[in-house]
């Protein structure tokens, strides 16, 4: 009697919990009230309106970030460019096609102002011939670059073989107009061999020897002997209008 007192006393106790169903518990889907798909409305008026353009905020200038590119070719022709604070933001890989063909030329051409056709330069990244438009696009993988302020060297591949141009020799920058001629004049009767005094700035910047050193740092920072002498004249004609 005591074993039947204490199960009927267990199963009234159980009867008073609420009921649980386990984790891999189903129900039954007949039991439950079917419910209406709901469809979307179709567009009154087709075509379907356009989605709004997007609008790309104009960068700030000097905001705007920028790597030293390297183009570089072991084959025939052997190249190495480099290309300084070249913008990441509209870099494209049609701007070192382009760059490379102001340096080179057929092999079989008679002048220098044949050019290689763009199609026969190939850039390579990783020694693969780049597939996208963008320089961005090739250095998607490489988070580092994409930073700015990094050196990137990239490959170059000409069909067919080229040959380089030849660095046309610098001239002395010519003056145009009347009104200037005086003063390159002026500018050229200064002797080489007389040395300013210290602390003379106006007699340091007449003498040819500073100029001349100006164009050797050039060259040696810009690897290019035409944009040295150009940057020269460029600097030089400055100075003269300034005075």
């Amino acid at each position: 009697m005591a074993e039947l007192s204490f199960t009927k006393a267990f199963l009234a106790h159980l009867d008073s919990k609420p009921i649980k169903f386990p984790a891999d518990h189903a129900f039954d889907p007949r039991e439950f009230q079917p419910r209406q798909p709901f469809t979307l409305p179709r567009l009154s008026d087709p075509p379907h309106p356009p989605l709004p353009k997007k609008i790309k905020p104009a960068a700030i200038p000097g905001s705007s970030k920028s790597i030293t590119i390297h183009l570089k070719s072991a084959r025939n022709p052997v190249l190495d460019i480099t290309l300084d604070n070249i913008p990441l933001s509209n870099a494209t890989i049609q701007d070192l096609k382009e760059a490379v063909q102001n340096r080179t030329k057929p092999t079989n051409a008679e002048n220098d102002s044949e050019n290689v056709p763009l199609d026969k330069i190939k850039i390579l990244w990783k020694r693969r011939p780049v597939q996208g438009k963008l320089v961005t696009d090739a250095l998607a993988n490489d988070p580092d670059a994409l930073v700015g302020g990094k050196e990137v060297e990239f490959g170059v591949m000409i069909l067919g073989g080229a040959a380089m141009i030849p660095p046309k020799e610098s001239s002395a920058p010519t003056t145009e107009g009347k009104a200037e001629e005086p003063v390159a004049q002026e500018a050229v009767r200064v002797p080489e061999a007389a040395q300013p005094l210290p602390g003379d700035s106006a007699g340091i910047l007449k003498s040819v020897s500073f100029w001349d050193d100006l164009e050797g740092f050039l060259k040696m920072r810009l690897k290019d002997e035409n944009e040295a002498a150009r940057l020269r004249s460029l600097f030089k004609k400055t100075w003269e209008s300034s005075v």
